[in-house]
């Protein structure tokens, strides 16, 4: 984002000075300046986790104007916000304008950059020293939307969108070919575009909006050998021969198109009624192009072969058809009790067919002899339909003082028709078939609100009959509480838990998870210039399921445990021309991945003038992962900035 720092400033000087040209009324800020970073330890880790850069860094800018002059004019009223520009991974731009009674814009643009290099993530030579592993992403998401309602106080409403998105950058991953693993460079540019059209519409007491949009995907990888990995991941010979690579190319190109609809509709049916309806519909189609070609000295297990070149062809083709209708009246049944019931009903339809051709070079069995060519043809088709009825329902009171009680119950029908290719299927047992499950939901809560205190607790649970796949519950329950406590404005205190556990005692599955959180928070304000923060919580989970193992298919157990603590104080100071802050955060973890993040910043603030100030920031962050150590670092975040508004 540092790249399009200028191309960003200058925007803004631009729109802000056609936006103040003719305004009687403009609000405007402009916080500025320049941030250093000072990285010591695993900068790939740091990168990952948090990825500030250093540069110029426009933090926050926003200008509000209303014109409310006579005559021709573009726009009564404009808002331009932006934040993140510059030495920031995260980056957004949004400007409102509008007409009275002529129509309404919304413009927004958002950038976000994704960095992952661990070096524990598959890499199967981490105890060689390969560092970072073998799967790391250094890409972009770029997002412009656009919407725009013309004579938006009218009975119908005209309404027009676009949406562009693009995802773009480099990555490394890995491929198996001829017995072993090697590693690749990717390059991916993926784009997709979406044109939206329709209206809303007022009739008496009901609204709503119909919008038809078609959407278009285009993605294009490419994969290639990274210097120096021709040798592979392992070292040992197939057979007395060593497994190299020479030369590797692969290309997937995939387009698609989505035609979506989407509707809704409120309105009171009679005094005291109220309809709420909605409806959404996608039909994606896609089709993939793919190739694979790859030279050296290559064995295969299947063939009982070796070979020095393979050719690989994937043509293939999907399609899914996704719609979702829902409706919901609300109705106060007698004084003080409202009832809500609601109906959803959900269908998605997914088919796809998939050709493979490999054509082997220059084979030769395991004994040398036998030279000649061999070609493979998959044809795999698979085919899914589910579909999702469900019925829910909740009271609530709303005459009992400050107490507040509510009670829910839903129920779920699902049922689900697979047909996979004889191909795909690798476990024994039948794959395929018609499975259903009914999933019974009950609810309650309570919410109770007193002067200086509020309560709050709520309680769900989930019975379902049947488990489809190896990660479904049969049960599910989860307790939730909150509460909180004021003292006038010198005292304030904030708790919150949460428990949820989830099981599958199905034999062979044995899946069971308990999730336990809780939290703490006091906020004292002895003076109007001080503010003091204190937080602690608890975050704990144990989880257990069988799996199978990849390798061989054979069934072993999954334990999984995180135990983590969270603490953070933070200090707020103003008087007069100078303010000051100071934070510090600890999460401590002492499961599975055992690690401690500490954050401290400190803030000093000084107004120059009545408009004009000038801020000093200091963030550090200090990352220790206990059972590798490589991974620690310590970074240090500077920062000067220049504030200016009206």
């Amino acid at each position: 984002m540092a790249k399009r720092f200028a191309y960003f400033v200058g925007l803004l000087v631009v729109a802000s000075w056609g936006a103040t040209a003719g305004a009687q009324s403009t609000q405007f800020s402009l916080d500025l300046g320049h941030q250093w970073t000072d990285v010591s330890g695993n900068n790939d880790v740091y990168r990952s986790q948090i990825n500030e850069g250093q540069g110029l860094l426009l933090r926050s800018f926003s200008l509000t104007t209303v014109d409310n002059s006579q005559g021709p004019k573009l726009f009564d009223r404009l808002r331009i916000d932006a934040a993140g520009i510059g030495a920031d991974p995260q980056a957004s731009f949004r400007l409102t304008a509008g007409l009275a009674h002529v129509y309404d814009l919304r413009f927004s643009y958002r950038h976000s950059e994704f960095y992952n290099a661990l070096p524990e993530v598959a890499n199967p030579l981490l105890a060689s020293g390969l560092i970072p592993g073998e799967h790391t992403i250094n890409r972009a998401l770029d997002t412009i939307n656009l919407d725009v309602a013309v004579l938006p106080d009218g009975a119908v409403t005209p309404l027009f969108g676009y949406q562009w998105t693009r995802y773009s950058g480099l990555a490394r991953s890995s491929a198996a070919v001829g017995q072993d693993e090697f590693r690749l460079l990717s390059d991916l540019g993926e784009t997709t575009q979406e044109v939206r059209g329709g209206v809303g519409f007022k009739v008496g007491s009901f609204s709503g909006r119909i919008l038809q949009g078609w959407r278009f995907f285009d993605s294009t990888q490419l994969d290639r050998l990274l210097p120096g990995a021709g040798a592979g991941n392992n070292a040992q010979p197939v057979l007395g021969q060593p497994i190299t690579l020479t030369g590797y190319t692969g290309r997937d190109d995939t387009s698609g198109s989505t035609p979506v609809t989407t509707g809704y509709l409120t309105g009171n049916l009679a005094d005291g009624v109220r309809l709420v309806a909605s409806f959404a519909r996608a039909d994606f189609s896609s089709g993939t192009d793919e190739y694979e070609v790859a030279s050296g000295s290559l064995a295969s297990f299947k063939l009982a072969r070796f070979y020095s070149g393979l050719s690989e062809s994937v043509q293939a083709h999907a399609q899914s058809l996704d719609w979702q209708g829902n409706a919901r009246v609300e109705a106060e049944i007698i004084d003080g009790l409202d009832l809500s019931v609601g109906y959803t009903k959900r269908h998605r339809e997914l088919d796809g067919l998939a050709t493979i051709a490999d054509l082997y070079a220059n084979t030769v069995n395991f004994s040398g002899a036998d030279p000649k060519s061999v070609s493979t043809l998959i044809n795999a088709q698979t085919a899914m339909e589910r579909n999702e009825n469900t019925v829910e329902a909740r009271l609530s009171s709303s005459n009992l003082g400050p107490l507040r009680l509510w009670a829910g119950y839903a129920r779920a029908d699902e049922s689900l028709n697979v047909s996979p290719a004889a191909a795909e299927i690798v476990v024994p047992g039948g794959q395929g078939g018609r499975f259903d499950r009914v999933v019974k939901r009950t609810s309650a809560g309570a919410t109770l609100a007193l002067s200086d205190v509020k309560l709050a607790v709520d309680w769900k649970k989930d019975d379902a009959d049947n488990a489809v796949v190896r990660t479904d519950f049969l049960n599910l329950e989860r307790w939730r509480g909150r509460a909180s406590w004021r003292a006038g404005s010198f005292l304030q205190l904030v708790g919150t838990a949460e428990r949820i556990k989830a099981e599958n005692p199905t034999p062979g599955i044995d899946q069971a998870s308990t999730t336990k959180h809780w939290e703490g928070n006091v906020v004292l304000t002895p003076v109007t210039a001080l503010s003091v923060s204190l937080g602690y919580g608890v975050y704990k989970v144990d989880s257990a399921i069988t799996i199978r193992v990849p390798q061989d298919f054979s069934l072993e157990p999954s334990l999984y445990t995180e135990d983590g603590t969270s603490k953070d104080a933070s200090l707020t100071y103003k008087v007069g021309r100078f303010g000051f802050d100071a934070g510090y955060s600890r999460f401590e973890n002492s499961g599975d991945l055992a690690l401690k993040l500490d954050r401290t910043t400190l803030g000093c603030d000084f107004d120059i003038t009545p408009k004009v100030g000038a801020s000093l920031r200091f963030d550090k962050h200090m990352y220790r992962e206990i059972a590798l150590p490589i991974d620690n670092f310590d970074a240090k975040i500077y920062g000067v900035f220049l504030r200016w508004h009206n």
